[in-house]
């Protein structure tokens, strides 16, 4: 199926806005309501005058699996939170994303640049972290988001990573103003929460679990509906088998921000060929158009899909040999 069409105006907004779609899981319902408590129990502390020490929460995900875009989310539409932009004087809320390699120094660099004092002079990495905790103070920020907070752990020394483990307590214990940390990112990031258990004791974990075609497989189902009503569209009636849900979960590595990325790619191969019904070869050549394969190594194409890696770019066919066991043929397929 080519990719030849172009689109109107009024289908190039749609696809924007089906690419903007916010979908909640279960996890995100479980973090959502999380932050809710931890925001009342905050405004009540400090209408008290009271600073008891904060917690914090650990998001935890593979790649794909829309860990960022919850949180993200949520900062960002919460209508009881202020997320700090550039021109603001207060906020509830920090976002940042770590930068990677990251050192505390230069974690605590990306910060202060964030919260508008950026440095001109090289400090020590307490330094750094005393002045923002201080002016995460004077602008009110109640919860300091980090994205890709494995990398505070990641190649890090073990002096290093115990200095990570000192300055996130020193954060959510501070007497003046306790700071509630959200760390999102991968399962490396876990580790890091073990190294200490005082600690870890201080952080509520929440897993963007994998998708189970069991537990699972009737939610992507229903999920297929509302992109393709969304995008005014008819539904090819094997797109709601369970042959197909399974590939589709298959296709998207068990995550679930790669397999909305894929619903709606196909919708757009739909669009550009200008067809009213969305198809199972639509998902075929998106799928193509991801990874680079051919229709033999496609997991909505291929009878023992199963075999396929679907992370892999421009697979060939000794990438299925290998974990399948079967033997290995020579050149690429043409």
């Amino acid at each position: 199926m080519a990719n030849a069409g172009q689109l109107s105006p009024e289908l190039e907004i749609l696809l924007v806005r089906l690419r903007d779609r916010f979908v909640p899981r279960q996890c995100y319902n479980v973090f959502a309501d999380t932050m809710a408590n931890f925001e009342a129990r905050r405004r009540v502390e400090i209408a008290e005058g009271l600073n008891p020490e904060a917690r914090g929460i650990a998001v935890i995900g593979n790649s794909g699996s829309g860990k960022s875009e919850g949180v993200g989310h949520y900062l960002k539409k919460n209508e009881t939170l202020s997320l700090l932009t550039e021109d603001c004087e207060a906020a509830d809320a920090a976002s940042f994303v770590v930068p990677s390699p990251a050192s505390l120094k230069k974690v605590g660099y990306s910060c202060l640049e964030g919260l508008g004092y950026p440095l001109s002079r090289d400090r020590s990495a307490g330094i750094i972290w005393g002045l923002v905790q201080g002016h995460l103070s004077e602008l009110g920020v109640m919860f300091l988001h980090l994205d890709e907070a494995q990398d505070l752990y990641s190649s890090q020394s073990e002096r290093e990573m115990f200095a990570v483990v000192n300055t996130l307590k020193s954060m959510l214990q501070n007497k003046r103003w306790p700071v509630s940390i959200i760390l999102s990112g991968l399962p490396d990031l876990l580790t890091l929460l073990n190294l200490d258990p005082q600690l870890g004791r201080r952080f509520i974990p929440i897993s963007f679990s994998q998708l189970d075609v069991i537990e699972d497989g009737r939610n992507v189902r229903s999920l297929i509906g509302q992109y393709s009503r969304a995008a005014n569209l008819e539904l090819e009636a094997e797109l709601q088998s369970d042959d197909f849900i399974a590939r589709l979960i298959h296709s998207a590595a068990n995550e679930f921000g790669i397999l909305v990325e894929l619903i709606t790619g196909a919708i757009e191969f739909c669009f550009r060929g200008d067809e009213p019904r969305l198809t199972k070869q639509h998902f075929v050549a998106e799928f193509r158009r991801r990874t680079g394969c051919v229709n033999d190594l496609n997991p909505f194409v291929r009878g023992d899909y199963s075999a396929i890696d679907p992370k892999l770019l421009l697979p060939d066919r000794r990438d299925v040999s290998a974990q399948t066991g079967a033997p290995q043929k020579r050149g690429r397929q043409k």
